[in-house]
């Protein structure tokens, strides 16, 4: 299963260059480094989280204001009392660039999934919206800073130590800086 996802994931992004570039239309990819800051949480034991969020991903601009695409990344939350969470969540992505030129104000929504490739990765459902501001560096490089909100749920098997009831959602505010290469 994990090699069929991973050929997907792959054949997905290669018909996406293809078809952008048949079509003479631009495609961008898009990189940032981000803190996780909790909002919310299903734990009723007052647990604090913090965390870190990386993303890197490929869009496909459909005209000069709105794109979609797909991105890779790992978010990693450790709880106060020092227990870890990673996931690996693969998304799909919808942007809209209020400048043609991709500077300025952008809008991005995302939903996908966190896979399990690795013992020490969490599964579960993730999406989030977000709001940043990108300045030209130059021709080919936008530095923008950003903000939203990150949705995640954590999924145990049954068969572990973790009893499925203590599956739970995290709630976090974003705060980051990206980089777009166009």
């Amino acid at each position: 299963m994990k090699i069929v996802a991973q050929i997907f994931f792959i054949s997905a992004m290669c018909m996406l260059n293809l078809n952008a570039q048949s079509q003479q239309r631009r495609l961008i990819n898009y990189t940032e480094v981000s803190a996780l800051i909790q909002n919310s949480t299903s734990l009723t034991d007052n647990s604090k989280f913090s965390g870190l969020r990386t993303r890197t991903g490929v869009t496909k601009l459909l005209d000069q204001h709105m794109g979609i695409g797909f991105a890779l990344g790992t978010d990693n939350y450790r709880k106060a009392n020092g227990a870890s969470y990673n996931t690996l969540p693969i998304t799909l992505n919808a942007s809209y660039y209020l400048n043609p030129d991709l500077i300025g104000l952008k809008v991005d929504v995302y939903g996908g999934y966190a896979v399990k490739l690795f013992n020490n990765l969490n599964k579960g459902l993730t999406a989030g919206a977000g709001l940043s501001y990108s300045f030209s560096v130059n021709k080919g490089l936008n530095l923008g800073l950003q903000t939203g909100y990150n949705y995640q749920k954590f999924n145990f098997p049954a068969n572990t130590i973790v009893a499925i009831d203590k599956n739970f959602d995290l709630g976090s505010i974003r705060l980051g800086i990206g980089l777009t290469f166009k």
